[in-house]
């Protein structure tokens, strides 16, 4: 799959996805964290799904910084963003931490996400509609069974 190589930035330092991870108290699926390694804030030349009937695009990959202060993608970066989303990434009130878990942005301020709402060991990958999602009552359609059937949907 092609990718703008200007968009890709350095992979996140050692430690700052198990960070995440600790942070979250989730495994990121090992495909995505290989994306990540080598793509990192990636915008798909190829970046056109389907979902519902309709056709979806890909704006770009959500980054994984260390430091997101001054960092022109920082606005962008995956743990800046779930925090924001924050109780819209959850069906559970009395969970502290969101089982979804936003990877990239798509047109129109939605989100494709891993969905770890039915366990933690293997994620779907769905995509989040902003305008229907409330208060843990987050509304998200599955794309993809893995990441890379994910990427491999993209046209």
């Amino acid at each position: 799959m092609p990718f703008d190589p200007a968009s890709i930035i350095p992979p996140p330092p050692p430690g700052r996805v198990e960070t995440l991870e600790d942070y979250f108290e989730i495994t990121l699926p090992d495909d995505y964290k290989q994306f990540v390694a080598t793509h990192n804030g990636a915008v798909p030349l190829e970046n056109r799904f389907d979902v519902a009937g309709l056709e979806r695009a890909v704006e770009r990959f959500l980054p994984i910084i260390q430091d997101v202060e001054g960092h022109p993608l920082g606005w962008l970066d995956l743990e800046v963003v779930a925090s924001q989303l924050d109780s819209r990434l959850t069906d559970d009130e009395d969970g502290e931490n969101i089982n979804l878990v936003p990877i990239a942005a798509v047109l129109a301020g939605d989100f494709i996400v891993l969905d770890y709402r039915e366990g933690s060991e293997h994620p779907t990958i769905g995509l989040w509609d902003h305008e229907a999602s409330e208060d843990f009552a987050p509304a998200v359609t599955t794309v993809a069974q893995t990441f890379n059937e994910f990427l491999s949907i993209l046209r």
